[in-house]
């Protein structure tokens, strides 16, 4: 059998250009993988610095952020907390911010402002320049000026305002803000301040006129006593000396009015629930002066309302009984003998009261007015009485010093309230007494 040879490949020349081509391509494709994970390297050490500065840019950022929102809460805190109105707006006049002060002296919701037009939302008050809008549109501000607003209700407040541009960043306007607080208690107490003053010139000049008259009427009654004690009973001098003895009490008892009335009142307020301290009164009144209870009928009116619950008051209750029992006794009187007096009250609704008494009275935010009523069914007061009705030694008796009514005023004023004589001739005279009284939150005053 023939013996087999071994196969010789050999590679031809085409074959040998293939796997050189070949080889270069292996070489060319490892440089470029090679340089692939060079530059993957590189990237990724890239990314990771530009990690971890983006991580430090968010750490830092977040850290601004938190001191931000801190100073912002700070500085709410601050807005929420002090108790004057701010109220700031953008360049078109919405509100943009409206602090609690500034909702409780405007009557208005804390949330309701913000985002509305500030014309559509505040009073605009005597004083037009003296607002944030206005500061917004001419780029003036104001210092503590001073401008008087209505509320919807009718209360009337004094405010002192100022106002101061916003701006951004570079330094342009993009608003105005407003700050204000309440002057109408102090009004109120300025006007307090000037009666007691007033009332002291009167006290020190009462007291001199006491000095000067008393010390003589004491020497004339002194001799009026001797010569009556020197002379007959049946001597005619003895009424000549009787009268005299009685005009020197008249002048001693109007000197000690005088010294009363201009006597500043230390006030002892407590509170009292209304209705039973007028019907106590009443009857203290009747129990006093039998005389007067005996021919007048005394009516005490009680709202249906205040039946299940009373009408809880701050007052003097020692001053405010003499007050009322000036005023029933001056409505005896003018009735001459058989009267009616009639006495109602009630707590009004906050509208209502600032509606009928604003220009009267300065009520709080958060107070209302309790009306009383006391009427009769004499002849009533002419116009011109009526005028002079409180002024001190004004009076239409033979009798009398004219000081009753005049201290009824003194005392009611010292209450932060008012009197008020109102009457028309043959139809019987009112006086009204209005106190100022707390509104009662859970009720909200609806009661008539």
């Amino acid at each position: 059998m023939p013996e087999k040879k071994d196969s010789i490949v050999t590679d031809s020349p085409d074959s040998l250009e293939n796997i050189s081509r070949f080889t270069e391509s292996y070489a060319s494709f490892n440089r470029i993988i090679n340089s692939l994970q060079r530059q993957y390297i590189e990237l990724k050490e890239e990314f990771t610095a530009q990690n971890d500065k983006l991580a430090e840019t968010n750490r830092k950022l977040m850290d601004m952020t938190g001191r931000n929102v801190a100073a912002t809460e700070f500085l709410n805190g601050i807005l929420n907390s002090i108790a004057v109105g701010v109220i700031a707006v953008d360049r078109e006049g919405r509100i943009t911010h409206f602090n609690p002060a500034a909702s409780v002296m405007l009557g208005v919701s804390v949330t309701e402002p913000p985002g509305k037009l500030y014309r559509d939302i505040i009073p605009p008050g005597n004083l037009l320049e003296a607002n944030a809008v206005r500061a917004a549109e001419t780029g003036r501000e104001i210092d503590a000026v001073e401008k008087e607003i209505e509320l919807p209700d009718g209360t009337r407040l004094n405010l002192s305002v100022s106002t101061a541009i916003l701006r951004d960043r570079d330094g342009q306007p993009n608003g105005a803000v407003e700050v204000f607080h309440d002057l109408t208690k102090m009004k109120k107490m300025e006007q307090e301040i000037a009666r007691l003053n007033t009332l002291a010139a009167m006290g020190e000049m009462a007291a001199t006129i006491a000095h000067e008259v008393r010390n003589p009427l004491a020497a004339i009654g002194g001799f009026a006593t001797l010569l009556m004690r020197d002379t007959e009973k049946d001597d005619p001098r003895q009424k000549m000396i009787s009268k005299i003895s009685r005009a020197v009490d008249s002048l001693n008892n109007t000197v000690t009015s005088l010294l009363n009335y201009t006597r500043y009142e230390e006030m002892s307020k407590e509170t009292v629930e209304y209705g039973s301290f007028i019907r106590q009164t009443v009857e203290q009144f009747k129990f006093d002066n039998p005389d007067f209870a005996r021919n007048n009928k005394f009516i005490v009116h009680t709202p249906l309302n205040y039946s299940t619950g009373g009408v809880n008051v701050v007052l003097d209750p020692m001053l405010y009984r003499q007050t009322l029992y000036n005023i029933f006794t001056n409505a005896i009187e003018a009735c001459k003998g058989a009267g009616e007096i009639r006495v109602t009250y009630r707590k009004m609704p906050r509208q209502t009261a600032t509606r009928q008494y604003a220009d009267r009275m300065v009520l709080g935010l958060d107070e209302t007015v309790l009306e009383t009523v006391v009427s009769d069914n004499g002849p009533g007061i002419s116009e011109d009485v009526r005028r002079r009705i409180f002024t001190p030694f004004f009076t239409t008796k033979n009798e009398g010093n004219g000081l009753g009514l005049a201290m009824s005023w003194k005392v009611i004023k010292a209450h932060g309230g008012e009197i008020i004589a109102d009457s028309k001739a043959e139809k019987g005279a009112r006086f009204l007494l209005l106190l100022p009284c707390k509104i009662d939150s859970k009720k909200r005053e609806c009661m008539e």
